[in-house]
């Protein structure tokens, strides 16, 4: 009886630094993105001050305001996707570097 395996890509080689690089950027700014959101109700203001001007709200219907930069990194999703989209435009480019896993 043969054993059902699961196969995937790997690299032929050693891993290469900028496929280590972009799957660390993608897991950290996942990570400070659910960190921020999840804590926010206990470090942002309910109401506006001269510093906390950006609006961050959510669907409970509570309002939250944070500084311009930081409300700024919050709203940009783009940022996990595109490296995710990097990643893969990277992976094809390079998939003379691949092999199938046994």
């Amino acid at each position: 009886m043969t054993a059902m395996r699961r196969t995937g890509l790997r690299f032929k080689e050693k891993t290469p630094l900028w496929f280590k690089g972009i799957v660390s950027l993608i897991a950290i700014d996942s990570a400070v993105h659910f960190g921020l959101l999840a804590t926010v109700s206990s470090w942002a203001l309910a109401a506006p001050d001269i510093e906390h001007t950006y609006r961050v709200p959510f669907r409970d219907g509570s309002i939250y305001f944070v500084q311009p930069w930081l409300g700024a990194y919050l709203n940009e999703r783009w940022v996990g996707i595109g490296l995710l989209v990097l990643l893969i435009f990277l992976l094809v480019l390079k998939r003379d570097q691949l092999e199938r896993g046994v």
